[in-house]
């Protein structure tokens, strides 16, 4: 322990002794790990803050002699108080009416950053006077100008001297130029106001401004100044993507903390090779962005009053390798860290209608198999605490006979309810284990509607074996881990498992072909290219999924608010969550090839009825192209007992919940 004084030596407080240079964990050489997209670019650093160590001796003289000139021109002359500078500071302000320039001298400053918060009071005042005292005493006048140098932020998640010239310029310190050092040197003052980044007219203002103070302290030479300052501001900024995917970093260095342990991942000067692309990142932003904006300007106009925000996520994965390629957890990372796209568990509604008709395809059954869409109920419980549970459909109609196409195209509950009774829990059950779901899943019929809460990134990893033709490859974010020689710590590749028999997988992409052009997602037709997906709205949409793919790309989204409510009692997935799918894919594809979804040999094709399922002739208003895996076309619907009158039956869990009678 020492004892702080003020600069007359009066006790003001207690503290801890004041740590070692090489004590300072700011200050441990070692470089921070940085993060590379799929192109090899630089991404960021991995922690937010970008701190690089050099020592004093490393730093060009000109860049000193700037910062000094800038900020303290009698450093080395003066004490850790400059009454001189402090009475000249005063006189300027009183004169301009504001606060024109600052007293504070290097070591103030230094000991502000290191030990003290920003608060304007006379404590802090006092006890920052009497810290500054005790390092000079402690330090050389060097090595202060050298914590200060490596600690003083910049701008733009930079601290120190060699951080802001990777920053800005692309170099390491010792390659600044005179007028980069100048441009430097003028930010601590205020980072945001006179970042070149922000505002280029600013920065040259105060890049002169430095010049000229260089030729005030004899720096520099007036010509030299002159020609400087003639110099135009150029700027190569290291991380030109920086910020725009904290959800993606945090994933990344979760991951490799638990494998590489946290001082090794955030100080070791790793490369960490992901596999986000930046532009389909900036899409992603973009699209939960403007697509949240408009569901608010949206309420706002129906209740005339300011609307909450709701939340949103989304994924997108490479159809074929599993490569996390865009990642959004949520609205706004600052007022929220949490990972909606990763963490949240949610019920998917009939998002997860698809795994039933996978499963009933792999149980013999067709898109043209006929089910019927009539009332049906089921007794729950056995004794007093029996009850009935009665599925309905979301508008409360009922169709009679309908196709397994028609159902899964039109969301249809009812006869999706009769199906996981026919084909049984457990093969659905089972299937989405196979398809990458984790989640515990609750053995009931009302699964078929979506009541198990399932995460995002488990859902549209299941829809990436159907875009990829039965072939799961488990998603991953980081490609390759370099460490410090050229030395690869980790590196992982796709690894496909064929999950599902192609044709099975190809013959629900058809099916969900089908919703985007004649069923309840209408909405990605405008996304102008073969598209399968699937809606899920939820009770009283208090969660609205959508997910698709083409054969390259498949991105889900949720929409919903963390305690959960409703986003509008007449807001469904295909009005709200649609849009913003198609607003991210658009951006995302560009003008890359049309690409279509081509069957496997397994499959063939054949024209029926789209309402009976029956071989029809082309002059049929009804008639569609539909796909038969060959082998099952002499397997009758018979095969299956399904449901098709009203007695009671008992439901696999007695002790369930009951689900939601909406699921859209």
């Amino acid at each position: 322990m020492f004892r702080v004084t003020a600069a007359w030596g009066t006790p003001l407080a207690q503290v801890e002794d004041l740590p070692h240079l090489l004590q300072l964990p700011i200050f441990q050489p070692g470089e921070p790990s940085l993060l590379y997209d799929d192109e090899g670019r630089v991404l960021g650093p991995i922690v937010p803050e970008y701190r690089a160590f050099v020592p004093l001796s490393r730093m060009p003289l000109k860049l000193r002699q700037a910062i000094i000139a800038a900020e303290d021109a009698r450093f080395y002359e003066h004490g850790a108080v400059d009454l001189r500078g402090m009475a000249r500071a005063t006189i300027k302000n009183l004169m301009a009416a504001s606060v024109k320039e600052g007293g504070s001298t290097i070591t103030q400053q230094l000991t502000k950053t290191l030990f003290l918060s920003h608060e304007r009071t006379l404590e802090r005042k006092l006890k920052e006077l009497g810290l500054a005292r005790e390092i000079e005493q402690s330090y050389t006048k060097d090595q202060i100008l050298e914590m200060y140098l490596n600690c003083i932020y910049f701008g733009h998640g930079a601290y120190g001297v060699e951080a802001a010239a990777r920053t800005y310029f692309s170099k390491s310190v010792t390659d600044l130029s005179l007028p980069e050092a100048a441009l430097l040197a003028g930010l601590p003052r205020a980072p945001g106001r006179y970042s070149p980044l922000i505002d280029v007219k600013r920065a040259k203002a105060r890049r002169q401004y430095v010049l000229d103070r260089m030729v005030a302290t004899g720096a520099l030479k007036q010509a030299q100044a002159r020609r400087a300052n003639l110099t135009p501001i150029s700027v190569n900024p290291m991380f030109r993507s920086k910020g725009i995917a904290p959800w993606f970093v945090d994933y990344v260095r979760q991951q490799l903390e638990v494998r590489l342990g946290p001082i090794l991942v955030r100080q070791g000067g790793l490369k960490i090779y992901t596999t986000l692309n930046a532009g389909m990142q900036r899409a992603a932003v973009k699209a939960i962005s403007r697509g949240i904006a408009a569901i608010v300007k949206r309420k706002d106009g129906q209740t005339g009053a300011g609307a909450v925000a709701p939340e949103g996520a989304l994924i997108a994965l490479d159809a074929r390798t599993g490569e996390i390629k865009a990642l959004v957890g949520g609205l706004n990372y600052g007022r929220s860290q949490f990972n909606r796209a990763v963490q949240a568990r949610r019920q998917p509604g009939s998002a997860f209608k698809p795994l039933v008709y996978a499963a009933a395809f792999e149980r013999g059954l067709t898109p043209g198999t006929i089910l019927d869409d009539a009332p049906i109920s089921f007794e729950i419980g056995m004794g007093r605490r029996g009850e009935t549970w009665a599925p309905e459909n979301v508008d409360r109609k009922y169709r009679g006979p309908v196709t397994l196409r028609r159902a899964l195209e039109e969301s249809i509950n009812v006869p999706t309810i009769r199906l996981i009774a026919a084909i049984g829990v457990d093969p659905v059950i089972d299937l989405a284990h196979r398809l990458g779901i984790t989640s515990e899943l609750r053995r009931e019929y009302a699964m078929g509607l979506g009541v198990s809460e399932v995460g995002l990134l488990e859902l549209t990893s299941a829809y990436q074996v159907f875009a990829n033709r039965g072939t799961l490859s488990p998603p991953f974010a980081i490609r390759r881990v370099v460490g410090p020689g050229d030395v690869v710590l980790e590196e992982q590749f796709p690894q496909p498992q064929q999950v599902l028999r192609e044709e099975i997988a190809f013959v629900l992409t058809s099916v969900l072909e089908g919703v985007v052009e004649r069923g309840t997602g209408k909405a990605a037709k405008r996304l102008g290219r073969p598209v399968a997906a699937k809606t899920g709205t939820t009770q009283a949409a208090e969660d609205l999924w959508f997910l698709g793919y083409t054969p390259s790309v498949v991105a889900g989204i949720w929409l919903g608010y963390d305690q959960r409510r409703s986003i509008g009692s007449h807001e469904t997935a295909g009005k709200i969550a649609a849009p913003i799918w198609v607003d991210f894919m658009k951006q995302s594809l560009g003008d890359s090839p049309v690409e279509p979804f081509l069957p496997p040999e397994g499959v063939y094709q054949a024209l029926v009825n789209r309402r009976t399922g029956q071989p029809t002739s082309s002059t049929d208003p009804e008639a569609i192209e539909e796909y038969f895996i060959r082998g099952q076309e002499e397997l009758p619907p018979s095969a299956l007992a399904l449901p098709t009158t009203n007695a009671s039956s008992p439901r696999p869990s007695d002790s369930a919940v009951l689900p939601p009678p909406s699921s859209r």
